[in-house]
């Protein structure tokens, strides 16, 4: 049976302006998570929204964007004298692909329920490893593009990048100034790339001999780097719908539970308490495991005086853990109030600490074997989730000059398990709610939250 793709064309697109090749120092955060992240746009012709992006607009703005985006222009090596992979910032330029699917969109993007698939990102494709990257002498792209055009007309632009170079922050930064020098505009927000901003400091309390290790969750004693429990049924991806109407209804029942305690839990807090909540009761638990919910903070606007453009990674986890019981019996009010202690309690000294304490251990998410791991103790059975908002991104204004996309979808090939992403959605009033689990508990979990 003939392949439904053709490959029409594939180049490496170098910075239009280059620069001197240099090492660029990582800092700390940047190896948290070394793997490839994938996010797709689809374009349809006549849409609502628009029309498809033209391939040479594209590849042209594309260079004059790597100009001054340069990290996603240059090489990651490791070496035997290195441990860890460095960024080589040498031009050598991201990977630019075209092709042609010989069918229409639908059959492989199901804009409701999308299942990710390398075929629309093709980083396997050019023998990279999306998780745990395997490493040569010449070096991975940090950065690779697949443009897919399909015989209705649409057409899907798939980026992805490594995550080690950069953040969902600052990814979407970089798209951002893509396409406006696509429209022929003038970049609205030049990155920094200073990334000694975030790197150790030359004292630091947190190193000293007995203390503590307060930024990893205030309920912890001398943590230290444990694997927890990934379930061994088969696992899944669900995408659930969540209206403004229903966070509205959560806030206002978290506010009902907290009257009285001072606390004022955000819409934000509840979903993410009603996430947790549901886990410990749908899940076949013991009273006294441990479900921990770890929320991705964007620590731009927790430091002071910090560049809100700064380019590379400045995410770190807020960590709150309970038991089962605890959890089944608590209101929904009392968990959004731990949820928003955890996430208050990231400041410039809880970020200092953990960078001064990462630069030291070498923390990152695949630090033990072949299953993922995270900080806790060593005593107890943990299990994870993992809650990314990004529902403020504008992922849907993403205009090449032809118009807005129909669909914008993570495209990642290996997830993590008790992964929780909330994404814009397609629909006004509605949020994406995706969940990576197995499949047992993701039969339970409703279509609608």
């Amino acid at each position: 049976m003939a392949s439904k793709w053709t490959t029409i064309s594939t180049h490496v697109v170098e910075p239009e302006v280059k620069r001197d090749p240099d090492w660029m120092e990582c800092s700390p955060l940047d190896y948290v998570a070394l793997g490839y992240k994938s996010h797709l746009f689809l374009y349809k012709p006549d849409s609502a929204a628009g029309s498809v992006p033209q391939i040479d607009r594209l590849v042209d703005s594309l260079g004059k964007t790597l100009t001054l985006f340069y990290p996603f222009a240059g090489r990651l090596i490791r070496n035997v004298k290195f441990e860890r992979p460095r960024l080589h910032c040498n031009n050598a330029g991201a990977l630019f692909t075209h092709k042609r699917y010989h069918g229409v969109a639908s059959e492989l993007i199901d804009e409701e329920n999308f299942l990710p698939t390398d075929e629309l990102a093709g980083v396997r494709e050019n023998g990279i490893t999306p998780w745990r990257p395997v490493y040569d002498p010449s070096g991975l792209p940090t950065l690779l593009i697949q443009v897919t055009d399909f015989d209705c007309g649409s057409r899907c632009v798939s980026v992805s990048f490594s995550h080690q170079v950069a953040d969902a922050f600052a990814f979407l930064h970089f798209l951002s100034s893509w396409a406006e020098i696509c429209r022929g505009e003038q970049v609205s927000s030049v990155p920094v790339h200073d990334r000694s901003l975030l790197s150790r400091r030359k004292s630091s309390p947190v190193l000293d001999e007995g203390a503590p290790v307060r930024f990893l969750n205030n309920q912890m004693k001398d943590p230290v780097v444990v694997q927890f429990k990934d379930p061994e049924h088969g696992k899944s991806l669900k995408t659930m719908k969540l209206t403004n109407t229903r966070m509205q209804e959560l806030k206002a029942q978290g506010v009902r539970d907290c009257d009285g305690t001072g606390v004022n839990p955000t819409s934000t807090d509840c979903v993410s308490a009603n996430l947790w909540r549901w886990v410990a009761e749908k899940r076949e638990y013991k009273p006294d495991d441990v479900l921990a919910f770890h929320t991705y903070v964007n620590l731009r606007s927790r430091l002071k005086n910090f560049p809100q453009n700064y380019f590379g990674n400045g995410v770190i986890v807020a960590c709150c853990s309970l038991t089962v019981q605890e959890l089944r019996s608590k209101s929904l009010g009392e968990l959004a109030a731990v949820i928003q202690e955890a996430n208050k309690a990231v400041n410039e000294d809880l970020v200092r600490d953990w960078i001064d304490w990462n630069a030291v251990n070498k923390f990152h998410l695949w630090s033990v074997g072949d299953e993922p791991v995270m900080l806790g103790d060593p005593n107890v059975m943990y299990h994870v989730l993992r809650a990314s908002y990004v529902n403020r991104a504008s992922f849907y204004d993403l205009d090449f000059g032809t118009g807005k996309p129909s669909a914008s979808l993570r495209n990642d090939m290996v997830q993590l398990i008790g992964g929780i992403w909330v994404m814009p959605s397609s629909k006004p009033g509605e949020l994406r709610v995706e969940v990576y689990a197995e499949n047992q508990l993701l039969d339970k979990l409703p279509e609608v939250m």
